[in-house]
């Protein structure tokens, strides 16, 4: 293995293992944000049931204090609610970031397979250009020994130099 070859190999593993852990990352984002779509969505259910069962209530009969602790409960909720959908939208925020650096990862892979595809195609060439060479040489000679060894003798000759 030549020394290019093996610096584009270690140059292959180090983008395949940073697309790989940007896939990792992605996977790990997607999850958070499934889970925190999951309990706002679950925060917003559940005051909904909550509103609806204290307007009954209140419709029967509620004191003030009842009421006062109701509006602060709801109020708590609310900015729960909308704590989390805060939280949402930077976990696609960050899901978005993450799936870029995938594709970004993912196209650095890509060019690298392709460079060390193009050198090998190269190699394969100019061994093929070798062999040919070679192989035209040697029909070359056999052809012009065959040459000489079906020439009469004086027609071998002139002054020292031989025929090819």
């Amino acid at each position: 293995m030549t020394h290019q070859s093996h610096s584009l190999s270690v140059v292959l593993e180090q983008a395949k293992s940073s697309r790989d852990h940007a896939f990792v990352a992605l996977e790990s984002s997607r999850k958070f944000l499934e889970d925190a779509k999951y309990k706002l969505q679950s925060l917003q259910s559940f005051r909904c049931q909550y509103e609806e069962r204290w307007h009954a209530q209140f419709k029967q009969a509620g004191g003030m204090e009842i009421m006062r602790c109701y509006q602060d409960f709801i109020a708590r909720l609310s900015s729960a609610v909308a704590e989390q959908a805060i939280r949402v939208e930077q976990l696609h925020f960050e899901c978005d970031n993450r799936r870029k650096d995938l594709i970004l990862f993912e196209s650095k892979l890509a060019a690298v397979q392709k460079l060390i595809d193009r050198r090998e195609q190269e190699v394969f060439q100019v061994s093929v250009r070798k062999e040919q060479r070679d192989t035209d040489e040697m029909a070359s000679r056999m052809i012009g020994n065959q040459k000489k060894a079906d020439a009469p003798f004086w027609l071998t000759e002139q002054g020292n130099e031989f025929i090819q």
